[in-house]
């Protein structure tokens, strides 16, 4: 299997924020000595307790500190950004990173965090799908054509010169972060690759939504880009699961869960998403031991045969990306001597 390491909470949530950006740059640089073959980065505008709102500028500067791991945003909130503004931005930070990045799109217009941007509340789901998938084709004219001549329904541009080009040809890879069931198709449709993750979608649920996702690939439309299936898993591992487990309580504490209304800690715009139509059910929901039955928190030899069984449910994963300190309440002393255990004693296994 290849391996990804996962910011959502970037560092320890008990450092300054300069200071957990710095963090996350660190365990970035580590993931590449240990053989991570990717870092991802959440882009959380208006989350108090995920203080990263720009990750192409942390991924711009990890970039000069390592040489070999990728780079991907896990998910670039699209509502957020002018499709040519995000267009010379992902080139920019393609020409830094020397072509180490991936672009994973996401995000909802009409959310709570769009409505801070002007955005109407009034544009429902399927509208929402309907502007990422045109918002991907600017993105792809913009970088592919010499001046960009786009009319679309809801986006129009005449003779635009569109600077810098990305050097990845013929754009970097495009994937769309997926929680809800009608993603998997649409994103293969779309030719973009996806990225499930199992805090919105069971196991069961994904081994039939790979099955979807390969049935639907559109090369012609990903313009031969790869459409990979990356599938993100909770996971710390320690040297034995009792230790995992009390190391990971901490980001599962009672104070967490939330019911039906706005979250007690609400830590976004509005508060948070409960419901997934995936039927795994927000993870605010998640009390720990829901966590423990839905998360790898083991000892090396119990993530060796838990990966094992997820590659065998889903199989043909292209990448699992590990994430190894949900919610930041571990120290980053703490997540990277589970990286490096992991690296030591369950990577080489799998």
């Amino acid at each position: 299997m290849k391996f990804g390491v996962f910011w959502q909470v970037p560092g320890y949530e008990g450092s300054s924020v300069e200071r957990r950006h710095w963090e996350t740059i660190e365990e970035l640089i580590l993931a590449e000595k240990l053989g991570f073959i990717e870092g991802w980065l959440a882009e959380a505008p208006f989350y108090p307790t995920r203080p990263m709102s720009e990750p192409l500028l942390v991924v711009a500067a990890a970039a000069q500190l390592t040489k070999k791991i990728r780079f991907g945003t896990l998910a670039t909130q699209v509502p957020m950004h002018h499709p040519l503004n995000l267009a010379t931005e992902v080139a920019t930070c393609d020409i830094l990173t020397q072509g180490r990045l991936d672009l994973c799109i996401g995000g909802r217009w009409g959310g709570p965090s769009s409505q801070v941007m002007g955005v109407s509340s009034e544009i429902d789901g399927d509208e929402s799908r309907a502007m990422v998938a045109e918002y991907s084709n600017v993105l792809k004219n913009a970088w592919t054509e010499g001046r960009l001549n786009f009319k679309g329904d809801y986006w129009t541009f005449d003779d635009v010169p569109v600077l810098p080009k990305p050097i990845q040809g013929p754009y970097p890879p495009l994937l769309m972060a997926a929680n809800s069931d009608g993603s998997f198709k649409f994103a293969a449709q779309n030719g973009l690759g996806v990225v499930g993750i199992t805090l919105s979608q069971t196991v069961s649920n994904l081994s039939s939504h790979i099955k979807t996702f390969k049935a639907n690939i559109n090369g012609d439309v990903a313009n031969g880009n790869p459409q990979p299936f990356h599938v993100v898993v909770s996971l710390f591992v320690a040297e034995t699961r009792e230790k995992a487990h009390e190391m990971m309580r901490k980001n599962w504490l009672d104070s967490d869960v939330i019911g039906d209304g706005p979250p007690v800690h609400s830590s976004a715009i509005g508060g948070g998403r409960h419901d997934f139509s995936s039927g795994a059910g927000g993870w605010g929901t998640w009390d720990f031991a829901t966590a423990v039955e839905r998360c790898i928190y083991d000892s090396p030899t119990g993530c060796i045969e838990k990966l094992r069984e997820l590659e065998t449910s889903i199989p043909g994963i292209d990448q699992c990306i590990l994430e190894f300190n949900r919610r930041g309440r571990n120290t980053t002393e703490v997540v990277q001597n589970s990286m490096k255990l992991f690296s030591e004693k369950v990577m080489p296994h799998l």
